[in-house]
């Protein structure tokens, strides 16, 4: 038999590569997929270890959360005066031409956190050296209290400064908002002022609090006009010192609005400061009540015109005295030469006789229903929280029918009387009070004719041309009234009042002098009001234009004090209503 050659290799090599081949081919794979385990193990490392970073740090962020959650809820409720970095800022208050009134200035309030302090020996021995009113004792009394409390409140930035490089520990800082008060003394009583925490505590800064610090609010235009106040008070304070008065107040008021251009009471204060007299802090023109004295002759006169009870001309008797009770009362002077003087005549020359006559017609139920209808019976509504109740009888008898008629026995502010006095000046109407600025007035109540008020607009220019004011304004000076610019004449119409003041239950020697004037009179826009408390008579040279001859009645002070003031005022205000010879402020004479 014949062998076949290499047939046995053949095999052999088909098998070796077949072999060789899957060897290198489970080799490869086996490779390749060793790479993409030890990938996948890799990854999965990562992906451990990314898990494991992001479990730690939220587990961080959410201790971080907790711990700010448990801060705020439990340490900024203690201390929350701390939390926000700056106060919000409020609003301001300007005059009626846009100047500002006040201003607001950053400051900081210091605080001392025990808790927080390192070292307490040292920390009080740096904090006591630079703050010499704070005893060391004091300081470390209150730190081992371990109560959160106020160090200094209200420094400056170089206060600041100083606290910050002490650098310690336990200090807490706050940025907030004083308040300043641009022009000092000359707006105090108007208003008022702040409390260490920014809130309003007297004067207008009290009435509009709420909206002075609402973000969403409007800064608060006011009524007043800085130019007229300012020579308001010049001239209060001027006379004060001349006629050596304890006191004065003033106010310019629009008889048509009711808005409040000007309001003084002296003496005045600082607001800015601490330290201040609290007495000075009293507004006389709406806290204070006082008897008038005469120029509560006004109404009396105003009632009889206006009920048809007597005229200008009617006659009255004039005695040398009249009782009142048992109270005798006389006259400084008669009204007239004769013994039977007019209703005109009586008015501007203020006879207390020829008035409790005039009453005694009128009646009381008159009167009452009037001086209510007028305002004198409650407490005048403007934008003040310092607002005094009336005096008034109870019972209200025949006796105080008589001494109100004069002047006596009822006690109204300054401010009641500016207001009924622009009731009869403006046609009868009936006007509120404003520290706002606005454009008009809405009249509700007509209580006056205007026949009345055109009379009495006419008698109050006599009593300046030929009555108890002429001495300070001069013969026939209401005709020739003139400002510091020659085209500014206007005729001017007033009251004058003089009263003796209440002293241990009894009237005394010191006096109240008041006097109330418009102008122009012959349509009446401005109504100035001046008081003085206890002035004396000044005896100077003959020519001397301030001499008073030792008078101190209302004649002699405070007429010529508002003579000044209209004087400077009148320019300002410009009117647009000037006197000429032709006008006649009397139109209808026979209401005469």
């Amino acid at each position: 038999m014949r062998k076949r050659k290499n047939s046995g290799k053949k095999k052999i090599d088909i098998y070796q590569k077949s072999f060789s081949f899957t060897h290198r081919y489970n080799a490869e794979k086996f490779a390749i997929e060793k790479i993409n385990s030890i990938k996948q193990s890799f990854a999965l490392k990562i992906n451990n270890r990314l898990i494991l970073s992001a479990i730690i740090f939220s587990t961080l962020f959410i201790a971080i959360t907790i711990k700010m959650i448990e801060i705020n809820l439990f340490y900024v409720e203690k201390n929350r005066y701390f939390v926000s970095s700056i106060d919000e800022e409020r609003r301001n208050i300007l005059d009626r031409n846009n100047i500002s009134l006040t201003a607001n200035l950053q400051m900081s309030d210091v605080g001392i956190d025990p808790k927080k302090i390192y070292d307490r020996e040292s920390f009080i021995k740096k904090v006591s050296s630079l703050y010499y009113d704070i005893s060391a004792n004091d300081l470390e009394n209150r730190i081992n209290s371990g109560k959160w409390f106020y160090l200094k409140r209200n420094i400056s930035p170089n206060e600041l400064q100083k606290v910050i490089d002490l650098g310690e520990t336990g200090i807490e800082i706050k940025d907030i908002y004083k308040r300043k008060y641009l022009h000092k003394e000359l707006f105090s009583h108007l208003i008022g002022k702040v409390d260490i925490d920014n809130d309003g505590v007297s004067g207008m800064e009290k009435s509009f609090n709420a909206s002075l610090n609402n973000q969403n609010e409007s800064d608060v235009i006011s009524s007043v006009d800085t130019r007229i106040q300012h020579i308001v008070r010049d001239e209060i304070l001027d006379s004060m010192k001349l006629y050596k008065a304890t006191g004065g107040s003033g106010l310019v008021m629009e008889v048509n609005t009711g808005e409040i251009l000007s309001m003084v009471s002296l003496p005045d204060f600082d607001p800015n400061n601490k330290n201040f007299d609290e007495n000075s802090t009293f507004n006389k023109n709406t806290l204070g009540v006082y008897e008038f004295g005469s120029v509560m002759k006004i109404f009396t006169t105003a009632i009889g015109i206006e009920e048809n009870i007597f005229k200008p001309n009617t006659l009255y008797e004039i005695d040398d005295h009249i009782y009142v009770g048992k109270h005798k009362v006389h006259d400084v002077h008669r009204p007239c030469e004769t013994k039977k003087c007019t209703v005109e005549e009586i008015f501007v020359h203020s006879s207390n006789v020829g008035t409790i006559n005039m009453i005694r017609d009128i009646g009381p139920e008159l009167q009452k229903n009037y001086l209510h209808d007028l305002g004198f019976f409650d407490q005048v509504i403007v934008n003040l929280p310092e607002r005094a109740e009336p005096l008034i009888p109870d019972p209200w008898r025949m006796v105080n029918t008589e001494s109100i008629s004069y002047g006596y026995g009822l006690s109204i502010s300054p401010l009641h009387l500016a207001l009924a006095t622009s009731t009869v000046l403006n046609g009868g109407y009936i006007i509120e009070p404003s520290l706002i600025k606005k454009d008009n007035q809405l009249f509700k109540n007509q209580i006056f004719s205007e026949q009345t008020s055109e009379i009495m607009r006419y008698l109050l220019n006599r009593v300046v041309d030929e009555g108890t004011a002429k001495d300070a304004f001069g013969k026939e000076s209401s005709k020739q009234f003139v400002g510091k610019d020659s085209d500014y004449r206007y005729l001017v119409g007033g009251k004058t009042g003089t009263a003796e003041k209440i002293s241990n239950k009894a009237y005394s020697s010191d006096k109240l002098t008041t006097f109330i004037s418009s102008f122009p009179i012959n349509k009446p826009k401005y109504l100035v009001l001046v008081s003085l408390d206890n002035p004396e008579g000044v005896i100077g040279e003959y020519d001397t234009p301030y001499n008073t001859w030792g008078y101190s009645d209302a004649g002699w002070n405070v007429a010529r004090t508002s003579r000044l003031i209209i004087d400077r005022i009148s320019p300002i205000l410009d009117t647009k209503s000037k006197y000429l010879p032709s006008d006649n402020l009397l139109i209808n004479t026979s209401l005469q």
